[in-house]
């Protein structure tokens, strides 16, 4: 008969077998840039009061109006009064230029549809990086080059003509030109610069 008895391993013993260990690799988090708000776009028809966020950076708004009769654009802010004319309009103009302004609403006077877009002067401001800048209406313009006086002029407009600019170097500067109507000549400005526009014709800013 076969034998029941238990068969009795021969031969060396194995090792025990060593568990290996691992520290875990330390990784560095994928550093990301935050996220830029994008311009804030708000559209609508007639009159209207828009209230925004507490906004105390320097910003641009865009205001454009298929309007037929008196169009105004107002801001809680120091500027106050930003667009007064009759009819359609499409322009730009600054927001929150001194220090510790803030705006919250923004009221408008509209007859036809409006889209005001507001975002920061990276994003829609003109750029004109030769110093030289020409255009029609109301424009906020980001102007290049090292100069220090340009030549400014104005055709084809009989309404208020207005120059601001600011050093984007040194923070210093203010109104350089105020006049009604056209206007040609030669004024003090430091490039490169922040330039506010306020016109109802053509115009032209060039470094001399």
């Amino acid at each position: 008969m076969p034998s029941t008895e238990p068969v009795k391993a021969t031969g060396t013993p194995e090792e025990p077998t060593t568990a290996v260990t691992t520290e875990p690799v330390a990784t560095t988090p994928a550093t990301t840039e935050p996220a830029v708000a994008k311009p804030r776009v708000i559209k609508g028809r007639g009159d209207d009061v828009v209230a925004i966020p507490p906004l105390t950076d320097l910003s641009v708004v865009v205001f454009d109006c298929r309007c037929s009769s008196n169009t105004v654009l107002k801001s809680d802010g120091p500027e106050s009064l930003l667009v007064n004319e009759i009819g359609a309009y499409r322009g730009k103009r600054w927001i929150n230029l001194e220090d510790g302004a803030q705006t919250t609403q923004f009221e408008i006077e509209a007859a036809g549809r409006w889209t005001l877009t507001i975002g920061s002067v990276d994003q829609l401001a003109t750029k004109a990086a030769s110093g030289k800048a020409s255009g029609k209406g109301d424009d906020v313009v980001v102007l290049g080059g090292n100069a220090t006086k340009a030549k400014i002029t104005h055709s084809k407009g009989s309404s208020n003509f207005v120059i601001q600019a600011y050093s984007l170097e040194t923070g210093e500067g203010g109104l350089l030109v105020n006049e009604i109507g056209g206007y040609s000549g030669t004024r003090p400005l430091q490039a490169p610069a922040l330039v506010e526009v306020t016109a109802d014709g053509k115009w032209t800013i060039s470094p001399s």
